[in-house]
């Protein structure tokens, strides 16, 4: 079984995993939204 450290550390990895995953999903979302903008503002 895990300790309470162990468990904490995993449990800190996976919060800061999935912030990590979340905060480049808004990223790219971002960049694609502005590729399209500026595709439309000049084209």
């Amino acid at each position: 079984m895990l300790t309470v450290p162990g468990l904490t550390l995993l449990f800190l990895s996976v919060v800061v995993g999935l912030g990590a995953t979340f905060v480049w999903m808004i990223w790219e979302i971002e960049q694609t939204s502005k590729a399209h903008r500026n595709g439309d503002r000049f084209g």
